[in-house]
């Protein structure tokens, strides 16, 4: 479970830092003297950085480019690994990244953010927001008496919380899948 959880945390303050790292470049944030003048620890970011290397060296990623900004100065930007494996062209501080897929990180920082000033709590049912999810119920695939596989519905056995959501455990599938 640890390392699921480490995965997680580290997909997604990767995809936040990559996201936020050009948006907060381009609009030419002044740089802080030193972390801990914004309230950052100079010795975590060097964490952080690491962590990204570790990855970047087991082939994870090629390459990222972190920036971290608060209270409206950068506080950490760095370039680590290299733009392109097939040329080992060094990663650019200023590169450009495809991003697909951003409204789940995104989604996820805000309701931390929620969590962190007490207006949310993980365990709480996610029908205490949407009360169209009482008394959902879920698909339950069984082989009727000619062997055919059926779908039916039965109750849930517990209700989803915010936390499942995060976790993408609510039993929510997309589409056709699922």
């Amino acid at each position: 479970m640890q390392r699921t959880t480490d995965t997680f945390l580290f997909r997604l303050c990767a995809s936040i830092a990559l996201c936020w790292s050009l948006t907060a470049a381009a609009q030419g944030l002044p740089r802080a003297k030193t972390p801990e003048e914004v309230g950052l620890s100079s010795e975590r970011l060097k964490r952080l950085s690491d962590t990204f290397k570790k990855e970047i060296d087991k082939g994870v990623m090629p390459g990222a480019v972190l920036l971290i900004a608060r209270r409206g100065k950068v506080a950490h930007y760095e370039a680590l690994g290299v733009r392109d494996p097939q040329t080992g062209d060094a990663m650019p501080a200023d590169a450009i990244f495809w991003l697909a897929s951003m409204t789940k990180p995104m989604v996820s920082v805000a309701a931390m953010m929620l969590v962190e000033e007490g207006r949310l709590a993980l365990t709480d049912p996610v029908s205490q927001y949407l009360p169209e999810f009482k008394g959902a119920r879920v698909g339950v695939e069984q082989k009727d008496a000619n062997g055919q596989t059926r779908l039916t519905l039965e109750p849930v056995q517990r209700e989803a919380t915010i936390q499942d959501l995060l976790r993408h455990t609510a039993g929510l599938t997309y589409g056709a899948t699922g």
